[in-house]
């Protein structure tokens, strides 16, 4: 039974061949051999039942016929590539995350967790975008969920809280012995590391503990935990950590916790997702496996 119509290999030859005149320059752009180009051609010509190109003197040139014809397979070509593309970039936008995490978060906690996240979905691609500590991140249109540190209110998006709240009191075991850290009662009187962005986290740990807190806010400042648990290793003081960021620095034996782990009242790591883009089949899927896992 003959075929219903030539082959996109046959009409794409064709295509190349006539905007080039060219079976040479026709095969570079298509990454095949000018003979396997000549032979396209022939092909087309012998289903057609015509002569599509004039060959003369190392010579080629559009005959009326493939004039004609080229007029009508041209545009559907261009029907058929740019549905390809269209459909490319569909799937692409629906299994691509734009996300913005804090860069200690990202490094310590959330890329190596990642690794089970494409094992369970190879084809999503998790894009981190610029990070943003501001009120109005979401304004951010390349954004489809964040992760920020807070107490879980950020207007435009849905926040569920993933971990955080739970610190850690970072020194080397060292600076423990040096000041006596396994005893509360002597932390008034050592170096505390601050996070500029949480400037009363100190404090809150005095109160917590039934301790003076009038000088609890002294000490240099940090922008990110990662600064304060590299000062913690080098010495420089006690650093207040969430836990779920120290898990190497205690693993190495560098950095002991020399106190039991205590509870910020109400802040942590929340995941924000952009309430237009929660119903996005990637979004679904990575909030799924994020929110699922069992975190500190």
């Amino acid at each position: 039974m003959k075929k219903i119509c030539p082959s996109i290999s046959e009409l794409q030859a064709f295509d190349a061949t006539a905007r080039h005149l060219s079976f040479t320059k026709a095969g570079l752009e298509l990454f095949v051999t000018q003979g396997a180009v000549s032979r396209h051609i022939a092909n087309l010509e012998a289903y057609l039942g015509v002569a599509l190109f004039i060959r003369q003197n190392n010579a080629i040139s559009l005959t009326e016929d493939g004039q004609h014809y080229l007029k009508h397979i041209r545009s559907a070509l261009h029907t058929l590539g740019d549905a390809t593309q269209r459909f490319t970039l569909h799937r692409q936008q629906q299994e691509t995350i734009n996300i913005s995490v804090p860069p200690t978060l990202a490094s310590h906690f959330l890329l190596p967790l990642l690794a089970d996240f494409y094992r369970q979905h190879p084809g999503t691609v998790v894009n981190f975008v610029p990070y943003e500590h501001s009120h109005n991140f979401m304004d951010n249109d390349d954004l489809d969920m964040a992760i920020q540190f807070g107490e879980g209110e950020w207007p435009g998006s849905l926040s569920v809280y993933l971990t955080g709240k739970e610190t850690c009191v970072l020194c080397t075991p060292g600076h423990a012995r040096q000041h006596g850290l396994h005893d509360i009662d002597r932390y008034a009187g050592v170096t505390l590391l601050q996070h500029a962005k949480v400037p009363l986290a100190w404090v809150h740990w005095f109160q917590d503990h039934k301790l003076p807190f009038a000088t609890a806010h002294l000490g240099p400042r940090f922008d990110q935990y990662s600064l304060i648990i590299e000062a913690a290793r080098l010495g420089y003081g006690v650093g207040l950590v969430p836990k779920c960021l120290t898990v190497a620095a205690l693993a190495s034996g560098e950095l002991i916790s020399p106190l039991p782990s205590g509870q910020l009242a109400k802040q942590g790591y929340f995941l924000c997702i952009k309430k237009d883009k929660a119903d996005t089949r990637a979004v679904r899927m990575f909030a799924s496996w994020l929110t699922g896992l069992k975190l500190v």
